[in-house]
């Protein structure tokens, strides 16, 4: 039954258009923004780490989500040591981590394509902004991929991270250097496939993508509306 239960629900979140999943990003963030009780920013952590169990790549995204929340809590330590009072900085640490956890989880549902027709159909922003957006979207798992192959790499070369901090991120230059050079020939390599393929004449252009809304997207925008409604009345 749980799995059944699972696949249904991964399979309702796959059906829903991309523009509905981007405004599910942006009034989850515009609401950890407008919340001023840690409560609030609680129960909407609690929903985006539920959804992270819906993806097909689900030990990916749940260590995507650890790793967020290990980078809040840093934000609180550091806050706290700044000056900053208990309260204000566990709230701007929650803050991140919902914004946060909102981009991740439309990431993991919507694909690039489907992102980029809906920001220009959609929300009829120009291609050209579109496709940047896509494209840092696009080069962030690259990159994780990059850095795994890249440690992997100088771990066989014998590379191993010990001795204190300083000795440590003096070590990690071996690993951000090739890094760094590889990420400027990908998108050396980029610009000049997109110059190749005309990018610059933009005009008329089509999408494969299917982003037209249906009854459901409705459904579930109404849903989500009354949830956030209620969070803020009850909490």
């Amino acid at each position: 039954k749980f799995i059944i239960f699972w696949k249904g629900k991964r399979k309702i979140m796959l059906r829903l258009a991309a523009c509905t999943k981007i405004l599910f990003a942006v009034m989850i963030s515009a609401a950890s923004l407008l919340a001023v009780h840690n409560s609030v920013l609680l129960f909407l952590c609690v929903i985006e780490g539920g959804l992270l169990f819906f993806v097909s790549e689900r030990g990916f995204a749940l260590k995507a989500g650890f790793l967020l929340m290990v980078f809040a809590a840093l934000l609180y330590v550091v806050q706290l040591i700044c000056g900053t009072g208990a309260e204000l900085a566990l709230l701007s640490a929650l803050r991140m981590l919902v914004m946060a956890l909102s981009i991740t989880v439309m990431l993991f549902f919507t694909k690039n394509q489907e992102i980029t027709a809906a920001l220009v159909k959609q929300f009829h922003l120009p291609y050209r902004y579109a496709f940047m957006v896509t494209a840092v979207l696009r080069f962030v798992p690259d990159l994780l991929e990059e850095s795994r192959s890249v440690r992997e790499a100088q771990a066989c070369r014998g590379y191993q991270a010990k001795g204190n901090p300083v000795q440590r991120m003096r070590g990690y230059m071996t690993i951000i250097k090739p890094m760094l050079f590889r990420a400027i020939e990908r998108s050396s390599h980029m610009a000049v496939s997109l110059e190749m393929r005309g990018f610059s004449n933009g005009e008329g252009r089509t999408f494969m993508a299917y982003t037209r809304m249906q009854r459901l997207d409705y459904l579930c925008l109404l849903f989500a509306g009354i949830i956030f409604t209620a969070a803020f009345r009850l909490f």
